[in-house]
């Protein structure tokens, strides 16, 4: 046997034992808020002039006034896009990208979120599709967080990354080293659990020869809520 086929057969192993605890953590979730005093449904939609993003989730929401800011969720989410695709700055032709992903992780306000801002952290298995790029499909782990920095009352700062590394992939060796995406951003949120944003989106792989394709840029208005 080939060591390159030895390589595989190992990455697809591993992926397989890290995707286990995720895929657990999410069913003990999805037991936990059949259970749950405060159910929670999460949504967030975004849409620019070359991404949409849709993101839905079931969770838990703990009862009570400090409990209520903070939700273990699991979520699925749509990413696509059609844009120029970049080869190290050069433009090329325009494909579409679809990423579809399954995530578990938490979301929440701190104290006071005028105050204090919040954070989310997941973890996501996800698909990438790109049409034209060789026909370009990656399964793998990722990890994404969003952070928010108030500004004034209401009125926060977004950051945000996605980092999709070769090393969790089942196909690491095929195409790409990393794919990883960036937002920044402001919004409003009206109470802990209603906001509205607009963030600037960067959407990018670092290929297997160290070149860094852009998929997708731009900027997205959208909506974040929880019931």
């Amino acid at each position: 046997m080939l060591w390159a086929d030895i390589e595989v057969i190992y990455m697809n192993s591993l992926l397989l034992r890290l995707s286990i605890p995720i895929f657990m953590s999410t069913l003990m979730l999805c037991t936990a808020s059949a259970h749950a005093e405060y159910d929670t449904l999460f949504l967030d939609l975004a849409q620019g002039d070359e991404m949409t993003q849709l993101r839905i989730g079931v969770g838990e929401t703990p009862p009570g006034s400090e409990g209520e800011k903070v939700t273990s969720m699991f979520y699925l989410s749509y990413f696509n896009s059609e844009d120029t695709v970049k080869v190290m700055g050069v433009n090329q032709e325009e494909q579409e990208v679809e990423i579809l992903a399954l995530g578990a992780g938490g979301f929440g306000y701190l104290k006071d979120p005028s105050l204090n801002g919040g954070a989310e952290f997941d973890f996501e298995l996800s698909q990438t599709r790109i049409d034209s790029l060789d026909n370009y499909k990656r399964t793998g782990i990722g990890f994404r967080t969003q952070l928010f920095i108030p500004v004034v009352a209401g009125l926060q700062s977004n950051i945000g990354f996605n980092i999709r590394p070769f090393f969790l992939s089942s196909d690491w060796d095929d195409q790409a080293q990393l794919e990883y995406e960036y937002q920044l951003g402001v919004e409003y949120a009206f109470s802990w659990d209603v906001a509205i944003y607009a963030h600037y989106r960067y959407v990018a792989v670092i290929d297997k020869n160290d070149d860094e394709i852009k998929l997708a840029e731009g900027s997205m208005l959208g909506l974040r809520a929880r019931f």
